[in-house]
């Protein structure tokens, strides 16, 4: 246990001390506030329906901003704490020390995971505060000045706090900052939620709806799912396919209903992916606050349950590669140590191959048929094959590439020929697969990529 908490504080404080945390953070408070203007342009039938709707557009702005800005700081987070560890072969200090490598990523999860937590509450309450100033869909809409006054005073604070420690006392500015903004504005908002507009008393969060804080709870679940995948990828993955594979779990998690759940009547299969994949949208109750209807406290401990099984799955899969992972080898023995540009066309043929496979397992109409059974085993080869192959290339086996090139080679001339000759316009589909296979032909000629698959040496 003492081994845990110490590598749990060790990713936390690097976590936070990360400069794209504070940018991320502060990015967020930006796009958070500039929500208040950009919500002004919904439809109504006077003044009283644009307030309504203005509001809820921009509370529904605001709940998608935490959410993005929590898949994009759990995925930089945690390649910042544990690939680059991985690829800079310091991890080997903690894993020969007498600590077992599942410890270790659990260890750096309750870190990561703490870290993205603290910066949601920091976002949290900069959203609490917009809510409460509301937007103002006319101009002689007064200003809420106690949420202008102590909101940003609380900023300035932080920062002058941030500066002054790291001035005279040396102390780590971002985390500085993070210390001070977790108390300033934390009292900030809890003076807003006695102060009404006028400066007057009111009772305690009078303009804020208990249901915006469950809303906000429910994608909180969903932000620790990402920081467990971005976690898990991290310790076979960069950065930037680590951000790929959180962009396409959110993409697929957030459509589950329409890839798998639409068919789970027809085909038995798509019944089961749809039932395994994790299906964000139960955290995501916009369409509730909308209709006025309170989320119930058994749904939310459901939620709650729902996202910690994801969790512990998720987790579990992150051990099991983290355990088969080789750190004491030479560099550049393994995928990781291949050019970006490999690694993002190796990662395109594994989708490929993953949307594949997912295609053959939910087909319409199930598998009723020796054709339609034929067609799926034919196609699940298919996907097996194409993530074998796209592994070989990304670790730089020289047949893979030649092969590549000539796949891009042919793409070019087969489309190119069959796809323009039946249509005059030149913005067709023919024409995005020409340069889409004129890219991959470029990417394979460059020298980096010839010097990682051998092509020629010096």
């Amino acid at each position: 246990m003492t081994r845990l908490l110490a590598i749990s504080r060790n990713t936390f404080i690097e976590a936070i001390r990360q400069p794209v945390y504070g940018v991320l953070v502060l990015v967020t408070f930006m796009v958070l506030v500039l929500d208040l203007s950009l919500s002004t342009y919904t439809m109504g039938t006077g003044i009283a329906d644009y307030q309504k709707t203005d509001q809820q557009m921009m509370v529904n702005l605001g709940l998608s901003t935490l959410l993005v800005s929590g898949l994009l700081l759990a995925a930089f987070s945690a390649s910042g704490v544990l690939s680059r560890e991985i690829e800079d072969k310091t991890i080997l200090t903690v894993v020969s020390k007498p600590v077992s490598r599942p410890t270790v990523v659990l260890g750096k999860f309750i870190g990561v995971a703490t870290a993205i937590v603290t910066a949601y509450y920091l976002c949290s309450l900069v959203f609490l505060m917009t809510v409460r100033h509301k937007v103002m869909p006319a101009a002689s809409d007064p200003y809420d000045f106690p949420v202008i006054v102590m909101g940003c005073s609380a900023f300035v604070l932080t920062i002058a706090a941030a500066l002054f420690c790291n001035y005279f006392f040396g102390w780590n500015f971002a985390s500085s900052a993070v210390g001070f903004g977790v108390i300033l504005l934390s009292l900030a908002m809890g003076t807003i939620a006695f102060i009404g507009k006028g400066w007057r008393i009111v009772p305690f969060g009078q303009d804020i709806s208990p249901d915006i804080l469950v809303a906000m709870l429910l994608m909180l679940f969903a932000v620790l799912v990402f920081v467990a995948l971005a976690v898990a990828s991290s310790t076979r993955l960069g950065q930037v396919m680590t951000l790929l594979v959180c962009f396409g779990f959110f993409f697929l998690g957030s459509t589950s209903h329409y890839f798998f759940g639409r068919f789970a009547a027809e085909s038995s299969a798509a019944k089961a992916t749809y039932l395994l994949f994790p299906n964000l949208t139960f955290f995501y109750v916009m369409d509730a606050l909308v209709a006025g209807k309170p989320v119930p406290i058994g749904y939310v401990g459901l939620s709650a349950v729902y996202a910690a099984c994801n969790v512990v799955a998720i987790l579990a899969i992150g051990m099991v590669l983290f355990q088969r992972r080789e750190l004491t080898g030479q560099a550049g023995s393994s995928a990781s140590a291949a050019p970006l540009s490999v690694s993002l066309l190796a990662w395109t043929g594994r989708g490929g191959a993953i949307a594949v496979g997912m295609f053959a397992f939910s087909m319409p109409g199930g598998f009723g048929s020796i054709t339609a059974v034929i067609t799926a085993v034919g196609l699940i080869a298919t996907a097996i094959a194409g993530w074998v192959v796209s592994g070989w290339f990304g670790r730089g086996v020289k047949w893979t590439y030649y092969f590549a090139l000539v796949c891009a080679g042919l793409a070019v001339v087969l489309v190119a020929a069959g796809g323009f000759r039946s249509s005059d316009n030149i913005f067709t589909p023919a024409l995005a697969g020409v340069v889409a296979a004129g890219i991959v032909a470029i990417i394979l000629l460059l020298p980096r990529t010839r010097h990682h698959f051998s092509i020629f040496h010096k």
